[in-house]
């Protein structure tokens, strides 16, 4: 399933990547066999998740897992119960459970480049999920059954990433919570089968079911690469080359490494800024090509 059938004017997308949220249409059939509620509830009722498969959460909170685990699976009929009271559940990489949704990913990972999971959500009539917080990747939100509201606030984390900068880790301020509490959202987008929204990373989001059908949707996560994972790269192929020279394996004494470090310091860098220097574009390259395409 490549990118065009779910986005729209696809070259432009990948040649400058969508820095704010961007809706499409298409024909809700068109979704059936990636994933279906009657296949969700088969899951549920035949109790085939594996705890790592599943989580679940409820106004804004994740539930405790030790609530609803035993050993590697959830307890018969807990997360049906969750459900009934109104909770939602969330399938976790699915891309590992269903074929067509592994080849979903793969094709994704083919075009962008980007790293991929892909998650499912599942939400009663009236239920919310979580509350507001925003992703360090960009997301393709499928929507295949139901109708569910996304309120969206734009960034206060200017390109947030995992590794730095992510809503998990860094949270809201006290003066952030405050102006999301005051402040109408920007915009709120409603979607229903065949509408799929891409939500570039850091927009602020706390969606919830709308209507009186349980919402089911896949969201694709596509961790981009950035500028900093290339710079990434080429350090690390830098550094590989770096082992292959026995002066650059030699020891540091105690007494310069802990009195004097500046001549070895300096001995490092003048190396670096060597191997740099030497290295063109097409040295990386391909390395870097089959890396982002998940090869390497």
């Amino acid at each position: 399933m490549p990118l065009s059938d779910l986005v729209d004017n696809v070259p432009e997308v990948l040649t400058r990547w969508p820095g704010k949220p961007l809706l499409s249409e298409r024909d809700p059939n068109s979704f059936a066999h990636l994933l279906t509620l009657a296949e969700v509830n088969a899951l549920v009722d035949a109790h085939c998740l594996a705890a790592r498969n599943v989580v679940l959460l409820k106004d804004g909170e994740i539930i405790g897992r030790e609530t609803y685990v035993s050993g590697d699976m959830p307890r018969p009929g807990a997360i049906r119960a969750h459900l009934d009271q109104g909770g939602t559940i969330t399938l976790r990489d699915l891309q590992a459970l269903k074929p067509a949704v592994s080849r979903l990913r793969d094709e994704i990972r083919q075009e962008t480049g980007c790293r991929v999971h892909i998650n499912a959500y599942m939400t009663p009539p009236g239920g919310h999920g979580l509350t507001y917080h925003y992703d360090p990747y960009a997301t393709l939100i499928i929507q295949v059954a139901g109708r569910k509201a996304w309120p969206l606030h734009p960034p206060v984390v200017r390109n947030p990433m995992g590794e730095h900068g992510a809503f998990e880790e860094r949270g809201f301020t006290r003066e952030e919570w405050q102006w999301l509490a005051t402040t109408p959202p920007a915009q709120t987008i409603t979607l229903e089968p065949g509408r799929v929204l891409w939500l570039p990373r850091g927009y602020i989001h706390a969606p919830y079911t709308v209507g009186e059908e349980t919402s089911l949707h896949l969201t694709v996560a596509l961790k981009e690469r950035t500028r900093h994972w290339l710079a990434e790269r080429v350090a690390a192929e830098v550094l590989a080359q770096a082992l292959v020279d026995p002066a650059l394996r030699a020891e540091v004494p105690p007494a310069e490494l802990l009195d004097a470090p500046g001549s070895a310091i300096e001995r490092a860098r003048t190396y670096l800024l060597g191997a740099l220097l030497t290295m063109t574009p097409d040295d990386v390259a391909g390395l870097v090509r089959r890396t982002a395409k998940g090869v390497a």
